[in-house]
């Protein structure tokens, strides 16, 4: 298959250590790069990213010197994403000159954004109400915009950005559209019909992605004897680890206790200050920092290296969150532990979750 692709990409691609397609990217890539909207259903791992991004860079073409106009628009819910994202795309383009980026996100003074912008882009990364920001002031031109991807498009919907990002293709011209989600709930499907045309489907099941070297556990224990179990977990831990919780009040008060009895430890959320949370998520990735407790924006779209172990302090609501959590170990053929503490009210649930783990 690469050898259909521009010489830039392909060379790209191995100087990435890339040499085949991901399930998902076999699928995708093909009728993306002839303009065909894309509904893909894909988790965390399983290659999301270059699945849109090549076919982008396969089809846009160098503008010249002067001024650009943006040819795609990539939507995502968070800065880190979009910063996840505009990182690879810069990896992409190492071999190929003359396509300019520009990443669109809150948490930036706006001024300064405009004038960083002011030359153009080939390719805009953004929050959808960052991007609105840009449409509405007219410091973003539209006109030539004919590709346009929703990356963690069910993130998008849970983060309220529905409405923005309507209002933000209102804008656009006649464009192709990918729509990439983790899940296939109602409020997503009704979204891809009111935006896609004819599109082709893309899945991968999310087992086909689980971690290969991870040691699964469960462990019962009843909502008083949490604090303990995972004081107890954690002072077996060598190596690093994420801690999930469902909450930015859990993920608060375990980062504060756990922080009192000693532990090396920080917490992330959504609501916390973008500059804090790319602080402790520098200082996670460089090893700084032993522990990381988070709420489900660390499950997706930030870029974390394997770690030794992972916990789910509490059950998720969904499969799929329970599988990023535990996607965040044994990545890159390490080993790792996923540990999901689980209380007598949810033992009823085990069952299912035994189909996708290996007790």
């Amino acid at each position: 298959m690469f050898e259909e692709l521009r010489d830039e990409t392909a060379q790209a691609l191995q100087k990435n250590g890339i040499t085949e397609f991901t399930d998902i990217q076999k699928q995708a890539i093909p009728p993306a790069i002839q303009g065909k909207d894309i509904f893909a259903k894909a988790p965390t791992g399983s290659g999301k990213t270059l699945a849109y991004l090549i076919p982008i860079l396969e089809r846009i073409e160098v503008q010249g010197k002067g001024k650009h106009f943006p040819r795609a628009i990539i939507f995502a819910p968070t800065r880190e994403l979009c910063l996840q994202i505009g990182d690879v795309t810069r990896k992409m383009l190492a071999e190929r000159e003359g396509i300019r980026t520009a990443i669109l996100t809150g948490g930036v003074d706006m001024q300064k954004q405009i004038r960083s912008f002011s030359k153009g882009a080939d390719i805009i990364i953004g929050t959808p109400a960052r991007i609105h920001d840009h449409l509405r002031r007219h410091t973003l031109k539209p006109k030539m915009i004919d590709m346009v991807v929703l990356d963690e498009a069910d993130e998008i919907l849970k983060m309220g950005f529905r409405q923005d990002v309507l209002d933000d293709l209102a804008f656009l011209p006649e464009h192709q559209t990918m729509l990439f989600s983790a899940t296939y709930e109602e409020d997503i499907r009704n979204f891809a019909e009111e935006l896609l045309k004819d599109p082709n489907t893309a899945e991968v099941k999310a087992e086909t992605v689980l971690p290969q070297h991870t040691e699964y556990r469960y462990i019962n224990v009843d909502e008083h004897g949490k604090i303990d179990q995972v004081i107890k977990d954690l002072k077996k831990s060598e190596t690093q680890v994420i801690l999930f919780a469902n909450t930015r009040k859990t993920v608060i008060f375990l980062t504060d206790l756990l922080k009192q009895k000693g532990f090396d430890i920080d917490g992330i959320h959504s609501e916390m200050d973008p500059k804090e949370r790319k602080w402790i998520m520098k200082r996670f990735r460089e090893h700084e920092l032993q522990i990381l407790c988070a709420t489900d924006v660390a499950a997706r779209g930030i870029d974390i290296p394997s770690v030794g172990k992972v916990i789910s302090y509490d059950l998720p609501d969904t499969m799929d969150s329970l599988i990023h959590r535990f996607g965040r170990t044994s990545r890159a053929k390490h080993t790792g532990t996923a540990i999901l503490y689980v209380t007598p009210q949810q033992r009823k649930y085990l069952s299912d979750i035994k189909k996708h783990f290996q007790s």
